[in-house]
């Protein structure tokens, strides 16, 4: 049962959800439904970098993302200050290689936004939890998951997800 969930969704697994579920496939509709529903009442969100991450790419997901740009936040000046204790629970050669990558790195945008929706569900007193969706590996260090474990968020894989919201 949701509790006023609030659900982060990495790149991985948009990509995936159009790969492994395609929405012009009858038997997917119920998910698609689901999916806009949760983002239409803001259930389901992500970060700007993750739009960043999908438009370079060539599928339906880009052209899904550009419908649905409302969904992805931008980057606050709170954000930034979450952003630099997210970076230190990164190893520092990871750190250093990701970051310095070309294109954008969406992964601690994440974590700092479930983070940020967080702390910003207790100040209101929600009742509820910020759960990150992501098709990373949960045991692999400086992935999503060990990340965001080490601030208390949880993590889930798309099935995981499903199983949640009752699909």
């Amino acid at each position: 049962m949701m509790l006023n969930n609030t659900y982060v969704i990495d790149t991985n697994a948009i990509v995936d959800l159009f790969r492994r579920y395609p929405p012009d496939i009858r038997v997917f509709k119920p998910i698609w439904d689901k999916i806009e529903k949760m983002i239409v009442n803001s259930i389901i969100i992500s970060h700007y970098e993750v739009y960043r991450e999908i438009e370079v790419g060539d599928d339906m997901a880009v052209e899904w993302c550009k419908n649905h740009k409302k969904m992805f936040i931008d980057p606050d000046n709170h954000q930034i200050k979450i952003f630099k204790s997210v970076r230190g629970a990164y190893e520092k050669d990871q750190w250093n290689k990701k970051i310095t990558q070309p294109g954008p790195w969406a992964d601690p945008w994440i974590v700092t936004l479930a983070i940020q929706l967080r702390e910003r569900s207790k100040i209101l007193g929600v009742q509820g939890n910020v759960k990150i969706i992501t098709q990373e590996n949960k045991n692999k260090r400086n992935n999503i998951p060990k990340i965001a474990e080490s601030f208390g968020i949880e993590s889930l894989n798309l099935i995981e997800f499903f199983r949640e919201i009752g699909l």
